[in-house]
């Protein structure tokens, strides 16, 4: 990781410095950074991730939670030293949504992994709608 910010002095001289700072930034573990459900509202919608802990921060998922849970299920299976995250959609009318996933985790460095969830729900296409669609 490098940034870089900006510091104001009193000093006419020198009134901004440009400091520079960077540092090596291991990650934890591999998981998305964001999960989103898009399809029509008579379709089922489900999609799976993984999530790998790196070697250095082992961990078990010992708890989760979705902040409001509505419009999403979602189950979490181990194997082995990985985990298949499985995300469903619920919502059965058009409209958009979000959510956030929590794995509460039992490492001391990061005791919560959470993943925003996005949901677009189209509508469905009727019988009538889509023989229309195909005659013009």
């Amino acid at each position: 990781m490098k940034k870089t910010a900006t510091v104001h002095t009193n000093d006419s001289a020198n009134k901004t410095i440009p400091l520079q700072l960077s540092a090596k930034v291991t990650a934890f573990a591999r998981y998305p950074r964001r999960i989103t459900l898009s399809g029509k509202a008579d379709e089922k919608i489900v999609v799976k991730h993984t999530i790998v802990p790196e070697p250095q921060f082992m961990f078990d998922i010992v708890r989760t939670y979705a902040d409001n849970g509505s419009f999403i299920s979602f189950s979490l299976e181990k194997q082995k030293s990985q985990f298949t995250l499985t995300v469903e959609n619920k919502k059965n009318i058009a409209g958009r949504y979000w959510d956030k996933i929590h794995l509460v985790t039992n490492n001391n460095k990061k005791k919560e992994i959470t993943i925003p969830v996005f949901g677009n729900i189209q509508d469905a296409v009727s019988t009538k709608e889509s023989s229309t669609n195909k005659n013009q």
